[in-house]
């Protein structure tokens, strides 16, 4: 499958346990750069099914998630690699 895009998911969670399922969750479809923000390379599909298990592992009234769309170009000040597509694959 085709990965279009990258997307950047950053979230501010105040419950310990969400937000530690949150994690989980992404780290089966893409890689932490920071300590609440996640790169993915997803096609629309796989976003589609990200975003609907998102929605099942939070509090909307609660907390945020938000995802960007980062691809084509994403350039990286200070440390931390350039993010390249990868094969990612849903656990």
């Amino acid at each position: 499958m085709q990965r279009d895009n990258l997307y950047v998911i950053a979230y501010d969670i105040p419950e310990d346990r969400r937000r530690t399922r949150l994690a989980n969750l992404l780290k089966s479809y893409g890689e932490r750069v920071q300590l609440s923000v996640f790169e993915c390379w997803l096609s629309r599909a796989e976003l589609e099914a990200l975003k609907k298990r998102i929605r099942e592992k939070v509090d909307l009234a609660e907390d945020s998630v938000r995802i960007y769309r980062s691809h084509p170009s994403v350039e990286v000040l200070g440390v931390g690699p350039v993010p390249e597509e990868k094969d990612f694959h849903v656990a």
